[in-house]
Order: structure tokens, then C-alpha cells, then sequence
């Protein structure tokens, strides 16, 4: 029995990113498909394929999708083509990869020359995280900065770094700003310069880098 709360975020925001143009998607980590099943109503010419490891979640996903293939995208064989996606999206990802960076190598000749990724990451510089570690030490939860699914954790400048270095152009990030109306407050009066504590995650969209290709 799988917690379907975990396996079925829609994830507007990570779809308004995809260009309108785009055709052919690969959803790593699809859960059920919530996501997947909007892309496509967004635009119904869309191809979109997914890749899971639950497989409750996968067979649910396969009602949605064009094609899903179930297994550890660490760990499993492929069965795309080359330069096959103009998209690979990963919402909420990586964090719970072992080498993240090693997927995305892995991943990357799958994606045509022009193609992206998106990809949304949990912050762990969130003023949450640092209460949390002053009042309490490290525990980890059932969901949230803390999930203890998590094994891997990125600041903003460490998901720019590892993105970069995998071969990606930035060029889009977008904080999701989680935070009491006094953090809000308080970011607006600086001027913005507290966004990295009061953003929860950052969604990236990044491009194959011209050297890359």
C-alpha cells in the first residue's frame, strides 16, 4: 500500500515551465501520473513517457501516460532512443537519489540538442531547517525538509553547482517561498536578500550546454 498523498503531487508549477512547443516528455519518478496527466491536457499532442520504481504507483500511471517503464532509474537499463525527449522533468527527484549527478549523465544522451530538464529540489538553508537543528538536532520526519526518504540535501549554490557540472546552461530558477507572514516581512524589507531562507525549493530549468551537445 503506497502513501498516495507522496506519490500524486500535480505540480502546476513545475508544468507552466515546459515550453509550449515541447512534444515529447520523460517524467522520471512519475508517481501516479498527476503530473504527467496535466502536461498533457496542457497540450494532447504531448508524448509522455515515465519512469518509476513503485510499482502500485506505476500501474497507476500507465493509465495516463503514453508509456511507463517501472524499475531504479539508478540502476535499470533504458529503453529509449537517443536524442529521444525535447523534456525530462524531475519533481522531487534527486534528493532521494544516491548520485544524483550520475542520473543526469546518464539521462543526458537521451535529451535532443536543443532539449531541457526541470527539476525541483528541496532547500536546506530554509530558516526551518536551521530553528530545527538549534532546538532540536537532526531528526528526520515522514515528509517535508526533513523526509527521512531524503539522501541527499542542496542549497541553492549546490544544485546550480552539480547542474552546471553535469552539462547544463541555467536558465530559469524559481524559488518557492514557504514561510510565516513575518519571514515575508521580513525578506520584503531587505529587499529580497533573505530568499534563501524563506525559500523551501527551487525549481531549475536548465539546457543542455552548447559544449555538451
Amino acid at each position: 500500500m503506497i502513501e498516495y498523498g507522496y506519490y500524486e503531487n500535480v505540480r502546476p508549477e513545475v508544468a507552466a515551465l515546459v515550453d509550449a512547443g515541447t512534444k515529447t516528455i520523460l517524467d522520471v519518478g512519475c508517481g501516479t501520473g498527476r503530473l504527467s496527466a496535466l502536461l498533457k491536457k496542457l497540450d494532447p499532442k504531448r508524448t509522455v513517457f515515465g519512469v518509476e520504481q513503485n510499482e502500485q504507483a506505476a500501474s497507476d500511471a500507465c493509465k495516463v501516460l503514453d508509456s511507463v517503464v517501472t524499475g531504479d532509474i539508478q540502476t535499470m537499463q533504458l529503453p529509449f532512443e537517443s536524442a529521444m525527449f525535447d523534456c525530462m522533468v524531475f519533481a522531487d527527484v534527486l534528493e532521494h537519489l544516491i548520485d544524483p549527478g550520475a542520473v543526469l549523465r546518464k539521462l543526458r544522451p537521451y535529451l535532443k540538442p536543443q532539449g531541457y530538464i526541470i527539476c525541483s529540489v528541496p532547500n536546506m538553508r530554509h530558516y526551518t531547517v536551521i530553528l530545527k537543528l538549534i532546538r532540536r538536532g537532526w531528526e528526520y520526519d515522514d515528509y517535508g525538509l526533513f523526509d527521512r526518504t531524503h539522501i541527499r540535501f542542496f542549497s541553492l549554490t549546490s544544485a546550480k553547482k552539480m547542474l552546471v557540472e553535469e552539462g547544463f546552461e541555467l536558465e530559469h530558477i524559481e524559488p518557492r517561498i514557504v514561510a510565516s507572514r513575518k519571514m515575508r516581512f521580513l525578506n520584503r524589507l531587505w529587499f529580497g536578500a533573505l530568499e534563501e531562507f524563506v525559500a523551501f525549493q527551487y525549481i531549475f530549468k536548465a539546457r543542455l550546454a552548447s559544449d555538451w551537445i
